[in-house]
């Protein structure tokens, strides 16, 4: 470091001892700067760096799932339109806030959904990144938008980051409000499949004996 006068300014040499202008004495240690001064802007800036790069990290690896996947058709999406009017007519305004504003519907899997092996899948949703994919099934299954809101309703429990457990026991109880009853949909493929797998989450659902099939919801 060169020897800068604190009096005039002055750039010295290295091994003035003091200012060639002013005669000012340039010790030591008025020519070391201080470390303090300079480590909470240091500190600050790391910081910011940091946050900068994870947001960064996070924005491509959400438009990594997005890109990777297709996007629903005009057609079915109009189905899935359909379903959340539904589930917003009967009341569920939390679910179809997410599902309209918050989701990224997609109609085949990203590369992270690819990873992982399903079985007679009918959706699947990425949580915190709000995408939800609708297999062919979410479409040719269900008998009609009652039974497909049944199945958003489940996956909008996912997009606030709850578990299969709390998923199910939520759309079992609620299935009478949905309008999804026993009555008209004992015989279903998705009524079947979702009793069966409601059972094996939450069996102390099914435990009533003096109810029928033992289901305390009825």
């Amino acid at each position: 470091m060169s020897n800068k006068c604190p009096q005039c300014g002055l750039v010295n040499f290295r091994s003035s001892e003091a200012c060639t202008r002013c005669q000012y004495p340039l010790t030591e240690s008025e020519n070391i700067p201080s470390k303090g001064a300079f480590s909470k802007p240091r500190i600050l800036k790391r910081v910011g760096v940091f946050l900068f790069a994870s947001l960064f990290a996070i924005i491509g690896f959400y438009v990594s799932l997005v890109v990777s996947a297709k996007p629903v058709v005009s057609g079915d999406l109009k189905s899935v339109d359909r379903a959340v009017a539904l589930l917003d007519e009967r009341g569920f305004t939390d679910e179809t806030w997410y599902l309209k504003y918050l989701t990224s519907f997609r109609s085949s899997d990203n590369w992270l959904n690819a990873s992982v092996e399903k079985e007679n899948a009918y959706a699947a949703t990425n949580f915190p990144f709000e995408i939800m994919t609708l297999y062919p099934a979410f479409f040719s299954i269900p008998i009609d938008d009652t039974e497909r809101a049944a199945i958003l309703l489940h996956e909008a429990k996912h997009l606030q980051g709850q578990d299969e457990k709390a998923a199910y026991e939520f759309v079992w109880k609620n299935r009478v409000r949905l309008g999804w009853t026993s009555k008209k949909y004992a015989e279903s493929e998705i009524w079947q499949n979702v009793r069966k797998q409601t059972k094996e989450y939450s069996p102390n659902l099914f435990v009533c004996e003096f109810k029928d099939l033992g289901d305390c919801t009825e």
